[in-house]
């Protein structure tokens, strides 16, 4: 009797200990999402289901030898299928000056410089799609784009040989690229997470 009582309240405790341990963690993943949503100031954002953070990857780790790819705020990873997401968020300087204003209304930074695409672009895989409306909409966004980068021989962190990369932007505010690192026969999978995740970022009114 005394050694089942001894097991039980054995028992009792294990279980406080991991409920504690899970709410604790959980809020900690709460105070890292607002941190993010914090520092990057343009953007509302949720994390995924199914998805636990990783170290941002640091950026002397090259896609590819010849894409100079913007600093990743958070980088995450499915539990299930091993796809990865990294996230980058570029906020534009307000202009204070009309003139200021005008330079970055009409520079570059609201559109992909589709010329240039030929260097970064895997075109064995995919063309350039152009985000549809609705998509957009969903995001409180002007315009988005998906493409496949290239990635270097040899593997991205010697494990992820294909990327498909989403940038979208608004206007005169920023941008946000998106990149999905998956695996060899997951091109239906790796969709299906774009879908799934559609909208875990969302520019600010």
């Amino acid at each position: 009797m005394i050694q089942r009582l001894t097991i039980k309240k054995g028992f009792q405790l294990l279980l406080f200990l991991l409920v504690a341990t899970s709410m604790h963690s959980q809020s900690y993943l709460d105070e890292y999402d607002q941190l993010f949503i914090k520092e990057t100031k343009i953007i509302n954002y949720h994390r995924p289901d199914n998805y636990f953070y990783i170290r941002p990857v640091d950026s002397y780790f090259e896609i590819y030898p010849n894409i100079l790819q913007s600093e990743f705020n958070i980088s995450m990873i499915n539990k299930d299928n091993q796809i990865m997401i990294c996230v980058a968020v570029i906020h534009y300087p307000e202009g204070k000056t009309r003139a200021q204003k005008y330079l970055i209304a009409t520079r570059d930074l609201n559109r992909l410089y589709e010329k240039g695409l030929s260097s970064v672009m895997d075109t064995r895989l995919s063309k350039l799609i152009y985000i549809d409306a609705p998509h957009i909409k969903k995001m409180n966004a002007n315009r988005g784009y998906l493409y496949n980068l290239k990635v270097r021989k040899n593997l991205y962190l010697g494990i992820y040989p294909r990327c498909k990369k989403l940038i979208v932007y608004k206007d005169n505010v920023g941008r946000v690229e998106i990149l999905f690192f998956y695996k060899y026969g997951q091109d239906d999978i790796v969709k299906q997470e774009i879908e799934k995740t559609w909208g875990m970022l969302k520019f600010k009114a």
